[in-house]
């Protein structure tokens, strides 16, 4: 593990020197929720890369701007001494691309179009029907009918949950 070190300057001259810590994403999941408490928005997910370059996802119930994930980062600069921890921040919402990890994710698709992906079927697009701890219960877009076969109607199909990714999708 690489330590920098850096001088910090004392009253008349001195110095100390400081070994940078690693920041943990515990540390940095506390401060988050201590700052989203009392409101709609929840945290998805802390990554923590070498050198302190700390990724914050959040997503909400409604909606995350621009302005939440400036209010969050702010947040958490005034906790975080860069004195002591010299770090990079940056907060993003959880967005359209990332796939659903969460139950409070999930339940905000329930009813509506996803894309489900599996070793086993590949990418699939449809509609999210239910899910609990274990499985994932999904209704198939119904394919397009041709000359010669009928359209079938689809059956719900039945994910182990964690053997599946679902991301919000926009059927056409």
């Amino acid at each position: 593990m690489l330590l920098k070190l850096r001088a910090l300057n004392l009253s008349k001259g001195r110095y100390k020197i400081l070994k940078n810590k690693m920041i943990t994403k515990e540390q940095v999941a506390i401060l988050c929720e201590e700052a989203l408490a009392g409101t709609d928005r929840f945290l998805v997910e802390v990554k923590v890369k070498p050198n302190n370059v700390i990724e914050v996802y959040v997503d909400s119930d409604t909606a995350v701007n621009i302005d939440h994930c400036a209010e969050l980062s702010r947040y958490i600069n005034e906790k975080l001494d860069r004195d002591v921890e010299d770090y990079e921040l940056s907060v993003f919402s959880w967005g359209l691309s990332g796939a659903l990890k969460l139950d409070r994710q999930l339940q905000k698709y329930v009813g509506k179009d996803v894309e489900v992906k599996t070793k086993e079927t590949g990418k699939m697009q449809g509609k999210l029907v239910a899910f609990d701890a274990e499985k994932v219960e999904f209704l198939p877009a119904p394919k397009k009918a041709s000359k010669k076969k009928p359209v079938e109607e689809p059956v719900n199909l039945f994910f182990e949950r964690n053997k599946v990714e679902i991301k919000p999708a926009i059927i056409f």
